[in-house]
């Protein structure tokens, strides 16, 4: 977390006349906002790649005391806001709701609303506008604070390091290239949010997935002849059961899968080092040649002599 807090600052605005908390007058230091120019949006707009979704705003705030916002007639974007640490709070139709860390919102676009930073123990967030001709599909028309899962450090600073690609690549200038690579990288940034249940199986190893755990364990051992009795005593189910488990969730026998991991191991050392083929067939426990290489025309297509001289990328 701590080489993203250097980075992030806060802003604080002035509030309302109705408020009662302390005013603090806009422009304060220590804000991080990008926000794009109108010709620059009408580019993306025209860009058959980034007028599908782009970024309009985006910034970050620490401990963003008096931090508030209020559009009576709503915004012209979308909203995300992400609240990393302390406390906050949305408002729309009256209804208002509580928002913690590791909890964020997404404002549709033309929907009034208020938000802002609690007194004790205010937010910080990172935030984003965003709009595109297909900006529609991550959004939801009610408006629910969510929670994100955020167990695992990794899965926080790679979202967060998503974040940073997209504010990096705008604060060094508008041309084709950058608008593109930040308009990609908001599809991964705001999937990580929508579809937070892929992202965490993706991003986390899942330690009661005893199926991937099996997986992982092939994995590790790829250099081993491991059989089926193995394989299954590691997951704790009997052979029968764990054939019936496994093949059910991956379409392939344990033993298949296994073989098709060294393999794919083989290329790897076939495209990466200088061993021979003999020397591959050892070191991943083939102890005739020939059944190696055999084994690799049947899954790759070709011999391993011939996969070597075959230009890749």
């Amino acid at each position: 977390m701590d080489y993203f807090l250097k980075y992030m600052h806060f802003f604080i605005i002035l509030i309302p006349n109705n408020f009662t908390m302390t005013r603090k007058r806009e422009g304060f230091k220590g804000q991080q906002t990008i926000v794009l120019p109108m010709f620059i949006q009408t580019e993306i707009k025209i860009n058959p790649l980034t007028k599908l979704l782009y970024p309009t705003d985006i910034g970050s705030y620490v401990n963003a005391q008096y931090h508030f916002r209020e559009r009576n007639e709503g915004c012209n974007q979308h909203i995300l806001v992400y609240c990393t640490k302390g406390n906050g709070w949305i408002e729309i139709d009256d209804n208002k709701q509580n928002v913690q860390k590791d909890e964020y919102f997404i404002i549709p676009a033309q929907i009034p609303h208020r938000y802002g930073a609690a007194n004790a123990d205010p937010w910080s967030i990172i935030w984003l506008h965003f709009s595109g001709e297909n900006s529609d599909l991550f959004v939801e028309p009610v408006i629910q604070v969510k929670k994100i899962d955020s167990l695992e450090s990794t899965m926080y600073n790679d979202r967060i390091q998503l974040f940073e690609e997209i504010y990096q690549s705008l604060s060094m200038g508008y041309s084709k290239e950058n608008l593109e690579y930040s308009s990609v990288c908001l599809w991964h940034f705001l999937g990580s949010f929508v579809y937070s249940t892929q992202y965490k199986r993706i991003k986390e190893i899942q330690k009661h997935d005893l199926i991937e755990k099996s997986i992982l364990f092939m994995q590790e051992h790829v250099d081993k002849n491991m059989n089926l009795n193995e394989l299954a005593s590691h997951c704790g189910y009997s052979v029968s059961h764990f054939s019936m488990v496994f093949k059910k969730k991956t379409t392939r026998s344990p033993i298949k899968y296994f073989l098709s991991l060294k393999i794919q191991k083989a290329c790897q050392m076939l495209d990466f080092s200088t061993m021979r083929i003999q020397e591959i067939a050892s070191e991943l426990a083939f102890q005739d040649q020939f059944y190696f290489s055999r084994l690799f025309r049947k899954m790759i297509g070709v011999s391993p002599a011939e996969y070597r001289k075959k230009k890749k990328g």
